[in-house]
């Protein structure tokens, strides 16, 4: 009897539990469940996000473009350093020069006291003695009495500006000192400069350099720049729709590189080295030093400036009639975006940003955003 009593007592605490208790686990269970599925979906959105942000990283415009600012910043480092040392070195001649003057005038004060301190000490009071006991009478008397004043006073003065000058010229020769100091700073800062300059630029050529020896690299590159080039023909497009399209310019245009005339590569299909078969160019490239200046073909009004894939930094003119030129691969870009320009006016300057291996000039023409022989209108 009492074994089945404690049995039965077994069996109500056990039916308990699991009417009671597992239920409560269960949803503990469930809950745990969603907030880990709930985690899962967060880390694999991250994830995206990061294995995106890579990709973009890698892309080879993304390498070069990050390579170009960082040269482009540095530039202008070095030109304003440049600057600097132009400046303390007119300022350095300048003070040299007053310098020189002060000490030929100083030294000649010198030798005029020196001059009166041994006449002085040769007659001494007596001579000024003398000059006045010799008037004839009283009116020459107080004459020579306030002409020996004047002199007492010029002597006075002579001596005055002669430790003026000695002060002048010590803080002449001081500022001097900080000039050259400056100066010094300047040039080894510059230095600096050109050597970070120096290791980004081949930093740059390393990266062109190894997509030459890529095949699959370097055809990824060119699609990056015709996938830019088709973007460039929308925007054209999309921009000139918005205008009147009435003719700005001449239609006939002028040589956009000023001094230079040599195409190193022509417009038009050309058998590519690498990739073993015939690409087109959109476009003359025309060989120019960093810094030429580039002019605007002929006048209209900028509608684009800016940094563009493959075609490193642009600017791009509406010409009206549906015409556009660009111009690629630009150190430094002058005009404003929005801004009307005129025939030959400078507009920026040559450069070898985006997939460039060298300064030189990319010159397109454009119908309706679509790319045409340039030479045709030049």
């Amino acid at each position: 009897m009492k074994r089945l009593k404690k049995w039965l007592s077994l069996a109500v605490l056990s039916t308990f539990f699991l009417v009671s208790i597992l239920p409560v686990y269960a949803d503990e269970i469930d809950d745990a469940r969603n907030q880990l599925q709930d985690v899962g979906q967060k880390i694999n959105a991250q994830q995206s996000k990061l294995n995106s942000a890579k990709k973009q990283e890698n892309t080879i415009m993304g390498q070069i473009q990050s390579i170009e600012k960082n040269i482009i910043q540095k530039e202008n480092e070095i030109k304003t350093l440049e600057d600097k040392i132009e400046y303390l070195q007119t300022n350095i001649a300048v003070t040299e020069e007053n310098i020189e003057l002060a000490e030929a005038d100083l030294q000649e004060k010198n030798q005029q006291l020196s001059d009166r301190l041994v006449y002085i000490y040769e007659k001494g009071d007596l001579t000024y003695l003398e000059v006045l006991l010799s008037a004839t009478d009283l009116k020459d008397f107080l004459t020579r009495y306030d002409l020996l004043n004047m002199i007492v006073e010029q002597d006075i003065a002579l001596i005055e500006s002669i430790n003026q000058q000695k002060k002048t010229l010590e803080l002449n020769k001081s500022e001097l000192e900080v000039q050259k100091n400056e100066l010094l700073y300047a040039q080894d800062s510059e230095k600096s400069k050109r050597e970070e300059l120096s290791d980004q630029k081949q930093d740059k050529k390393k990266i062109l350099t190894s997509v030459q020896q890529e095949k699959a690299q370097y055809e990824k590159a060119l699609k990056e720049l015709e996938q830019t080039s088709k973007e460039l023909e929308t925007l054209i497009r999309r921009i000139q729709a918005g205008t009147s399209g009435e003719q700005q310019g001449t239609g006939v245009f002028t040589w956009p590189a000023p001094g230079y005339s040599t195409i190193t590569s022509p417009y038009g299909m050309r058998y590519h080295p690498i990739l073993k078969y015939n690409k087109k160019h959109t476009g003359v490239d025309i060989g120019a030093p960093s810094g030429a200046n580039i002019v605007a073909a002929d006048s209209g009004t900028v509608i684009q400036t800016g940094w563009m894939g493959g075609y490193g930094q642009v600017v791009v003119i509406d010409h009206g009639g549906g015409i556009s030129t660009l111009y690629a691969h630009m150190s430094t870009i002058i005009a404003a975006n929005g801004a009307s320009v005129t025939k030959g006016e400078t507009i920026g300057k040559v450069g070898s940003t985006g997939w460039s291996t060298g300064p030189h000039l990319h010159f397109e023409v454009r119908i309706n955003g679509v790319d045409t022989n340039p030479m045709s209108y030049i």
